[in-house]
């Protein structure tokens, strides 16, 4: 039975945006993977900060709306793969993951940064399921089974 997947990750540099198109290539030709959702693709009525003709972006409209689409989104997910970016990291990717972590929903935490130098945050650490540094794994991860894999570096 293959899974639907919330996608959480920042989409705010360039880097970010890149590393969101690598994983969702990935997850696309993957077999496990029946329907992804990335938040960046489903904004309310298209906006972003670079498109907005009608004057909502960062108002209460656009941000209620964002944010109920985002909870449905994650509510019908059965778990949630982070594209963890940790030199800048993203405030709402770690809401994200905690909202899904009270839901029981498991966590896959994909990151490529070096992270022997700067480690990664404890309450991320104790709330993934499975962390990857390798995008190819992606393409041919078993999410019906998630195999647990944990983080083995510094933690702060």
């Amino acid at each position: 039975m293959s899974k639907n997947i919330y996608l959480a990750g920042g989409f705010f540099t360039p880097k970010q945006n890149q590393l969101l198109d690598r994983i969702e290539a990935q997850l696309k030709a993957n077999p496990t993977v029946n329907y992804l959702h990335s938040p960046r693709d489903h904004q309310y009525k298209g906006i972003s900060a670079d498109h907005d003709p009608e004057g909502l972006f960062g108002g209460y409209e656009w941000a209620t709306e964002t944010y109920n689409n985002d909870i449905t989104a994650m509510q019908l997910a059965d778990l949630i793969v982070v594209a963890w970016d940790n030199i800048l990291p993203d405030t709402g990717t770690a809401w994200e993951m905690g909202y899904m972590y009270a839901a029981q929903k498991p966590i896959v935490l994909f990151c490529e940064d070096d992270l022997q130098k700067e480690g990664l945050n404890l309450m991320l650490v104790k709330s993934i399921k499975t962390y990857l540094q390798d995008l190819d794994e992606l393409k041919d991860f078993d999410f019906d089974l998630i195999p647990t894999r944990l983080y083995s570096g510094p933690i702060i």
